[in-house]
């Protein structure tokens, strides 16, 4: 059955000279062939072997990455290449689908937001949006650049509705994404008043059952120029994953999307399925003790 629902599709880890078509292409197929089945009948829970569902270019509300653009603010992943290129934009335009930029860094200042205000001026317009970490970027960036549609990151980690209420008390924003985590927390889900502003992910990636999330700090400094070393919760510091589910195959996993349909949703996530980008190998119970090496130094 095909897909009813809005997705924004990741350009992470797709390499310059690659077509954005490409890239779509491959979000759309490996949705076919492993997320649930998206008929009625389909399973009750999160976690469901029926398979197949569908989405195409008209799903697609938003495509989201790094630009050629240099911008201090990226955030979640290091600033390493652009995954948007001014070649791929037309395209991307011409099937109503936008760009949102990726600028979840947790420590935005004053001057990052200054360099970052002519690209901001590049891509403000109708259908593009925004993913940011701070109420003071999206407050500067609402004023400033009234186009773009604002994103509350998934880095927030926004998992109660007295949280996620605040939030939307605020005004500053037009979509909201929990943490890959909460998609579990059917009470939560249920709870929530405002529907229309929530966004899920529909795949995975390792912040799943990671335990404290500490790479989204370093990574803000590394875009800022402020630090040069990456930190991983389980290879630097040695953590236990908050959960682990060996059986599973988390590079082929997908949630069932008609169970959150049924609740209202209508508005998703995916990753790039692919290792570099989801990084699944530190997910599961067999691998800690052997990527956990820098931590046993």
């Amino acid at each position: 059955m095909k897909l009813t629902s809005k997705v924004s599709v990741s350009a992470r880890a797709k390499f310059p000279a690659d077509v954005i078509k490409n890239h779509i292409d491959m979000h759309i197929a490996r949705a076919a062939e492993f997320a649930p089945d998206q008929s009625p009948s389909s399973g009750k829970t999160s976690k469901t072997p029926c398979r197949g569902f569908k989405f195409d270019y008209e799903n697609i509300d938003s495509v989201f990455g790094q630009v050629e653009e240099y911008i201090p603010l990226y955030g979640g992943r290091p600033a390493l290449h652009p995954e948007i290129m001014n070649s791929d934009i037309p395209w991307l335009y011409d099937r109503g689908i936008g760009i949102k930029l990726t600028l979840q860094n947790k420590t935005p200042t004053e001057e990052a937001y200054k360099e970052s205000k002519s690209a901001l001026k590049k891509y403000n317009r109708k259908g593009n949006a925004v993913i940011v970490n701070s109420d003071k970027l999206a407050d500067w960036i609402k004023n400033d650049f009234p186009h773009y549609k604002i994103e509350a990151s998934c880095i927030q980690d926004i998992t109660d509705n007295e949280h996620y209420e605040k939030k939307v008390a605020t005004g500053l924003y037009d979509t909201i994404v929990l943490p890959i985590h909460c998609n579990d927390d059917m009470k939560f889900l249920k709870s929530i008043k405002r529907k229309d502003l929530l966004r899920l992910f529909m795949n995975i990636e390792c912040s799943y059952n990671c335990p404290s999330k500490t790479c989204y700090g370093t990574t803000s400094k590394i875009n800022l120029l402020l630090k040069k070393t990456f930190v991983c919760s389980l290879i630097h510091l040695g953590q236990e994953r908050s959960f682990y589910n060996d059986d599973i195959k988390w590079d082929e996993f997908y949630f069932n999307l008609p169970m959150y349909e049924k609740m209202g949703i209508s508005k998703f996530k995916l990753v790039t399925p692919i290792e570099q980008q989801q990084r699944t190998a530190l997910m599961y119970k067999r691998n800690h003790d052997k990527l956990a090496f820098s931590y046993k130094k």
